[in-house]
């Protein structure tokens, strides 16, 4: 009895402890975005160092601009994930507590229309960087918590989203596939997947926002990084962001996937031809 009192109290107690009490540094991928943005906000106040990733020089020195004052230090790198050599010096080179990756790209148009160049660079940026980030980490047994955003394209297909949705789905399947695999052994890399619905951001172009029903069903970027620092916080593996798209996700596994899929398409269409 007093040995399961001790364990809950333990449970307890280390999930109540903040990120300050057991992280100093974080980096974050894709730091400009919104989500980025807003995350880098979040974690500017908690550590005492953060690492803004980007491709644009410009838009990081606008980030380290608005974090001016915060309690973190600050610093920037620039890197482009389609830069191979750019992306295995940066892994190499990695140092921290906390990595969060909300890179990504995605293109709306007919499946069959996608460039292949537009592919290609999908692919690397939404799935063949993120697997080589984490084999690297997982093959140096470096102690880190890698968190990983995805999004609801992974869970249901979205028709004029292929690509996206395809890459998101391949991610998800090799996380969670791998996160078994370190449960099993003695690695030291805590890696997270969480998915995301509709964010006010701007990866998607205004008529595909529109035909979703307009900025006012999608989640803010301030609401989904202060539930991604709860998350966080709580060493959770896998979750889905949003109550909204948790039910969601809850009736879409109660439904057949080609109602689903039908549905998707005949919004996802009014966008396509605004």
């Amino acid at each position: 009895m007093a040995v399961g009192v001790s364990y809950l109290i333990e449970i307890w107690y280390t999930r109540a402890m903040k990120m300050e009490d057991t992280m100093k540094k974080a980096i974050i991928l894709g730091a400009t975005g919104g989500i980025g943005r807003q995350l880098a906000k979040e974690l500017a106040k908690r550590l005492d160092h953060l690492v803004l990733v980007g491709r644009d020089s410009d838009k990081l020195s606008q980030v380290q601009e608005e974090l001016t004052g915060s309690e973190a230090q600050l610093s920037t790198v620039i890197l482009d994930m389609l830069d191979q050599k750019a992306l295995e010096a940066f892994v190499e080179n990695l140092d921290a507590d906390l990595l969060v990756n909300c890179a990504g790209v995605a293109y709306f148009s007919l499946g069959s229309d996608l460039a292949t160049a537009n592919e290609q660079d999908l692919w690397q940026i939404n799935y063949h960087a993120p697997v080589q980030l984490i084999k690297k980490l997982v093959q140096k047994n470096q102690k880190i918590q890698l968190v990983q955003l995805s999004s609801l394209a992974a869970l249901f297909p979205h028709p004029y989203l292929a690509a996206y949705s395809s890459s998101k789905a391949a991610l998800q399947t090799y996380t969670l596939a791998l996160q078994e695999e370190l449960s099993q052994s003695d690695s030291l890399v805590q890696l997270g997947l969480y998915i995301l619905g509709p964010v006010q951001t701007a990866i998607f172009p205004p008529k595909l926002v529109e035909a979703l029903g307009g900025s006012r069903l999608q989640m803010k970027p301030e609401k989904v990084a202060q539930q991604l620092i709860r998350f966080i916080e709580r060493g959770t593996s896998y979750a889905v962001i949003g109550l909204r798209y948790r039910l969601l996700v809850w009736l879409g596994r109660l439904l057949p996937q080609r109602w689903i899929i039908r549905l998707l398409a005949r919004y996802l269409r009014k966008g396509l031809n605004r």
